[in-house]
């Protein structure tokens, strides 16, 4: 099993020769775009049966089979392993990109600049703000008797 991924499980059995993958969390765009891109990584070296590739019967999951080795010094099963790792580690550079991106956003709510931010008091009141009046009637509660 294989947990170094940003959005997905990945799970390699040697005994049935099978690769799946599950969704760290919910499924999404991005879960399905990175098991996409899993996939035609490993079918681009020739790794798995490019037909074997289907959904799995767990939710959002998808798995492919790969075939023996061809040479007898080489174990398919490694072969499977560097190819996965090769993966992840290109994937890196945009699992540091979010990561950093959502930790900026999330530090802007909680602790915003001081160009960002107001005190209390220092933006003044004002009787009206905006384009609708207080005594304007919505649509939706005309015809209701709820005049003012």
């Amino acid at each position: 099993m294989i947990f170094d991924h940003m959005h997905l499980d990945i799970v390699i059995d040697t005994s049935q020769k099978k690769i799946t993958t599950f969704p760290k969390k919910e499924m999404d765009d991005e879960v399905y775009d990175s098991q996409n891109k899993y996939f035609m990584h490993l079918q681009k070296a020739g790794i798995i049966i490019p037909e074997s590739i289907r959904a799995g019967n767990v939710y959002a999951s998808l798995e492919a089979y790969y075939p023996d080795a061809v040479d007898d010094g080489v174990s398919a099963s490694q072969v499977v392993l560097l190819s996965t790792t090769k993966f992840i580690e290109e994937q890196k550079p945009q699992f540091e990109t979010v990561e950093y991106i959502e930790y900026e956003i999330e530090n802007r709510y909680v602790d915003p600049t001081d160009e960002d931010s107001t005190e209390l008091g220092e933006v003044p009141e004002a009787p009206k703000k905006g384009s609708i009046g207080p005594n304007r009637i919505r649509r939706y509660l005309s015809g209701y008797g709820y005049y003012e």
